[in-house]
């Protein structure tokens, strides 16, 4: 597994304490056997996110849901951390050296429903997962805190199913390592 910013933290000191903005996880819980996690590795910048996306499983089988994750470092490739289910459709987003996110939406409810990515200097939004939010499907929109705009991973739950929460994590000063 990947060097947690954590770790980080705590091996350079109070100066590396304000390295991050930690966004805490929205989303529900399960009786499944839920196994928390937290993708980061050091200061090392996410290069690529995947995430599988399927109809959900029980109760939620009648939704689109997140079901699993699988985040890349900008670290030459060497450290890959992934969770969930996967099974459905898989959609991968590949960030560019430099590139940083304008917005990102996390949709929540019991589960994670949907991700929507906006990186600056790029037309299109990256938007996977469920779409439907009618009759109280597909959660409620989290924006999540951006700090510089380079993200570092992610945190949240999941169980043996899908996804259950999710928050990012993100560089806070400008002035910290932004590649390897």
């Amino acid at each position: 597994m990947a060097t947690s910013v954590e770790d980080f933290k705590h091996s350079t000191g109070a100066g590396g304490a304000k390295a991050i903005v930690n966004n805490e996880p929205t989303g529900g819980s399960s009786t499944h056997n839920p196994k928390a996690f937290d993708f980061t590795d050091g200061l090392h910048p996410v290069e690529e996110i995947t995430v599988w996306v399927a109809d959900g499983s029980g109760n939620y089988h009648n939704r689109k849901l997140i079901k699993a994750l699988k985040v890349k470092y900008r670290n030459n490739g060497e450290t890959t951390d992934k969770i969930g289910n996967e099974t459905g459709t898989s959609y991968t987003f590949t960030f560019d050296k430099g590139d940083k996110v304008e917005s990102l939406v996390l949709w929540t409810g019991d589960r994670v429903d949907r991700i929507e990515l906006k990186v600056a200097n790029r037309k299109d939004s990256w938007i996977h997962g469920g779409t439907d939010t009618s009759d109280g499907k597909g959660g409620t929109a989290h924006e999540q805190e951006l700090g510089n705009g380079i993200l570092l991973g992610f945190k949240g739950k999941a169980d043996d199913n899908e996804l259950l929460s999710l928050g990012a994590i993100f560089q806070e000063n400008a002035d910290v390592r932004t590649t390897s």
